[in-house]
This record gives C-alpha cells, sequence and structure tokens, in this order.
C-alpha cells in the first residue's frame, strides 16, 4: 500500500473514458484512500504504534539549502554530506525492479556526518523511505496546525494530534517528529539532481505532495521561500509540458512533478494566503533591488520568478476568487507581484481590466486610461499610487483606517479616495504634463489633498466577513462631480 501510494501522490491524472477498464493511476488513488483509511481506523493508540516503529528509519536530514537571497553568516552552514558510499551489492535472489530503485533513491547518501549509522542495503533504504512516507502522511492528515487553514480546503481528521506532532507553543509539546519529517520532505524537495536523486524521481514527486497537504502543520519548521521557489521551478512550464500530453494517457513524469508542484501551491496559498503572497511580494522586492544594482549578478531564483509569472499570476487569480478578504488585507502587496508579472506596456496598451481582470473586482482598486497610473487603497489607510510606465510606487496618507474605494476622475487630474472607517472622502489633485503623463518622467508626481468631505457610515448589509469588500464604490459623471454609491442604492454627490 505505501508503494502505492508513493507511485501516486500527485492528483488524478486526467480522466479516461468510462468505456476502458480502471487505469493504473485510479487503482493507485484507491490505495491512498485506503491507507487513509486504515490510519483513521487504527485509531490514536495504533498510530502510535506505527509512529514509533517507523521513527526510528526516518533520516535526520539538516539545512543544507537556504532560503534564496540569504546569506550563509545568519545561520551557519551544516557540514557537507559525505562523499556516496558504495551500495551493498544485493543478493541474486533479492527482487528490485527500477520502481523501487527509484522509490528509496536520495534517502540515505546525503546524510550528516553525525547521523546515526545505518546500512547501506537496500532494505534499509526501503525502510527510510517508507519513513518518510508513512510519517509525511500522519503528520499532514493529523499533526497539530498551528492555525486552522483558512477558507474551503480538504478536510482534516480532528483529535489530539500524534507524539512528535504537536504544537511549538507554550514549550511542553513535543514536535521533533514533524520537524525532522519536514527537514526530510523539504531536503527531497531542495536536493539538486543527482544520479541518486533524478529530477523527477517517485520520492520527490511525493514530498511534493505531502508538503502541500500538510503545510499548516510544517510551516513553522520550514523555510517557505525556498519551499515556494522550489516548486515555481518545477512548474515554471507547466502550460507546455501538460499541453503535450495526450488525453487518457499518464503523464510522464516531468509533466507529473509540474502537476504535482501546481497541486502543491494551489493547497499552499488556500491554506496560508498571508504566507504565500508575503513571501512572493519578498521575492519580488528582492529580484527588483537587484536589478535596480547593475554590478549584482542574476541567480536560480530570480530566474525562477521570472519563468513563473503565469503561475504565480493563477494562484493570484485563485486567492482572489476563493479568498478575497486575505487579499484586501494585503492589496498592495498583491499589486506589487501582478505589476511585476505582468508587463508595464502591456498594461498601457490594453488596460488593467484586460490584463488582469481579477484585480478590477476591489473596490479599492482604480486605473487611469489617461496617466497609465494604478491606485491601491490599503488597510492602513494609505493608497499606494503605482506608475505602470516605470513601475515605481508612491505612497499617499489621508486616511485613519482601510480605504474603502478608489477612483481617478476620467481626464486624471483627480483622485477620488474613500474611507468608511473615518466617513471621509478625499480628493487629490494631480499634475498632467503635456504627454498625458503625472508630473515629469521618472519624478514623483506632484500630490495634494485639495478638498476632503465628511459622510455618514455606511452599514454592512448583514454581519460578514465578506461584507466590508462592497460596502460603496465612486462613479465619477463628470471630471469634477463624482457619486459615492452605498450598496443599498443611497447615493452622495460630491463636486471638485
Amino acid at each position: 500500500m505505501i508503494k502505492m501510494f508513493l507511485k501516486t501522490s500527485s492528483p488524478l491524472s486526467l480522466p479516461l473514458p468510462p468505456s476502458l477498464p480502471p487505469s493504473l493511476s485510479q487503482v493507485r488513488e484507491a490505495a491512498q484512500a485506503l491507507l487513509l483509511a486504515e490510519l483513521r481506523r487504527i485509531g490514536q493508540s495504533g498510530r502510535k504504534d506505527t509512529i514509533d516503529a517507523w521513527a526510528l528509519y526516518l533520516p535526520q536530514y539538516v539545512d543544507m539549502v537556504s532560503s534564496p537571497g540569504t546569506t550563509t553568516e545568519s545561520s551557519p552552514q551544516a557540514p557537507p554530506p559525505p562523499d556516496a558510499q558504495p551500495v551493498e551489492t544485493k543478493a541474486p535472489e533479492e527482487e528490485m525492479d527500477v520502481t523501487d530503485d527509484d522509490i528509496t533513491a536520495g534517502c540515505l547518501s546525503n546524510l550528516p556526518p553525525n547521523a546515526k549509522k545505518i546500512s547501506n542495503s537496500y532494505e534499509e533504504r526501503r525502510k527510510q523511505a517508507t519513513a518518510i512516507v508513512l510519517l509525511g502522511v500522519i503528520g499532514a492528515e493529523f499533526g497539530a496546525e498551528i492555525e486552522p487553514p483558512k477558507g474551503l480546503t480538504r478536510a482534516r481528521t480532528g483529535g489530539q494530534a500524534p507524539e512528535g506532532f504537536g504544537l511549538t507553543s507554550g514549550g511542553s509539546s513535543n514536535y521533533s517528529l514533524a520537524r525532522h519529517t519536514c527537514k526530510a520532505l523539504t531536503f527531497l524537495l531542495l536536493q539538486p539532481p543527482s544520479p541518486k536523486l533524478p529530477p523527477h524521481s517517485t520520492i520527490r514527486r511525493t514530498a511534493i505532495d505531502l508538503i502541500g497537504r500538510g503545510f499548516t502543520v510544517w510551516e513553522p519548521y520550514m523555510d517557505v521561500s525556498a519551499v515556494l521557489m522550489g516548486l515555481l521551478e518545477l512548474c515554471a512550464d507547466a502550460e507546455k509540458q501538460l499541453a503535450n500530453v495526450t488525453m487518457g494517457l499518464p503523464l510522464n513524469p516531468p509533466a507529473d512533478s509540474a502537476r504535482s508542484a501546481r497541486h502543491a501551491l494551489s493547497l499552499i496559498a488556500t491554506a496560508r494566503p498571508p504566507a504565500f503572497i508575503t513571501t512572493i511580494a519578498r521575492e519580488v522586492h528582492r529580484y527588483n533591488a537587484a536589478q535596480a544594482n547593475s554590478q549584482s549578478q542574476q541567480n536560480v531564483h530570480t530566474t525562477t520568478l521570472a519563468r513563473a509569472k503565469t503561475e504565480i499570476l493563477r494562484v493570484i487569480d485563485i486567492l482572489i476568487e476563493k479568498m478575497p478578504g486575505d487579499v484586501v488585507d494585503l492589496l498592495v502587496e498583491v499589486m506589487d507581484i501582478i505589476m511585476y508579472c505582468i508587463e508595464g506596456s502591456l498594461v498601457k496598451k490594453k488596460g488593467l481590466q484586460e490584463c488582469f481582470p481579477a484585480i478590477c473586482r476591489f473596490y479599492m482598486v482604480g486605473y487611469c486610461d489617461r496617466s497609465h497610473r494604478i491606485a491601491v487603497g490599503a488597510r492602513q489607510g494609505s493608497v499606494a499610487l503605482y506608475d505602470v510606465r516605470t513601475g515605481k510606487c508612491q505612497n499617499i496618507h489621508g486616511h485613519k483606517g482601510p480605504i474603502t474605494a478608489v477612483s481617478f476622475a476620467p481626464d486624471g487630474r483627480y483622485l477620488a479616495t474613500y474611507s468608511n472607517a473615518d466617513s471621509h472622502i478625499s480628493f487629490w489633485q494631480m499634475n498632467i504634463g503635456l504627454l498625458g503623463s503625472i508630473g515629469m518622467l521618472n519624478s514623483a508626481p506632484q500630490l495634494r489633498c485639495i478638498k476632503t468631505y465628511q459622510v455618514p457610515p455606511v452599514q454592512p448589509a448583514s454581519p460578514g466577513s465578506q461584507n466590508h469588500l462592497k460596502l460603496a464604490r465612486l462613479i465619477w459623471t463628470s471630471n469634477r462631480n463624482v457619486i459615492l454609491m452605498a450598496h443599498d442604492g443611497k447615493e452622495h454627490r460630491f463636486m471638485v
């Protein structure tokens, strides 16, 4: 059953016509369900016995791969792994197919020097691979989460977490197995390809799947930035790889890796939207800083970020659709990511609505076709103003609470901002140059607040976390007249 689970860690492949008998992938999916059902059936005591029996074989990996952009000075680098030791030749009577060797590849030869001495036999390597997968499944399904995942995520089994998979809070819980299992899974994802650990081996694909499934358990013990960049590297060319797959045929290993990584990214993003958004935004800022410094050399992670733009936008689109409240909380960071992923020339030519319509559903996002500026209202009461041509951003402060709506005047000379928290609407004047741009080229626009009005607060239609996203919007009827339209149809008219 474990072998079948190893071979089917990724989501089910393309569906087969109903006239065909059950495919191997369908059988493998059934094996996954049987394994989880058995782990639930044996209960907490049975899972404890299983953990006790297999924890001895869990490799004690150390942090050998650092987060992209970090230096080794902040944290001492682990000793380099010893040279691959000769593997014991199995007896002729032992049966070992290519798939079995693929499963166990990479599970032994990279242990640190101070690890327990373990036999290099094939059987021991099988036990190590089984321990990683079995403890990974138990941790992902039954381990304690640092906080419940948000949104509509997969159902998890409740009850007390198994010993070794507890929380870190309070200092009394035992989380050693969660940490060691996380390190093993992360190692298998990030370890560079080698003859003993091919780039698309079964054990690597299994680790990818378990990282996505149990991210809320592993998050405290992993380098989130390194993991996300590793997954993006695998699915950067997912569209091309999956497009070449013939309907009804099994996925080849590279396509299966891309599909597994894509699925893991979706699971991670929907389980922890702030972690995904802030991490990718940090990588974007690091990339932009490196590009601004002509002396810096582009590294593999910035290359990965550039190649994975389509995949990043796909995940952002999922978050906007499923978890808009979390996106609004970090709307400026989300716009930083979008501005990086979409070429400014394309936005200038087609407009933001056509390039990425999902972000335009928020009333606190506005785009000016004439000046090619994007305004984004933040939760802190500030407004981020982006220049599409240069990618530069300027922050303006004029409210004491979250921004409810923003909108540019048709001629681009005024920007209206409204905050229901402080019950004020403000108008900002912008200097328009001869070419239609705001201010001078490569300089910050000259902004000043010319008028502020107090308006009655708008009450949500009903209690709920999403109702504040649609409280009111701003509609310009001319270059100097605007309507504040509440969700209940009430209007407040203003003139600049």
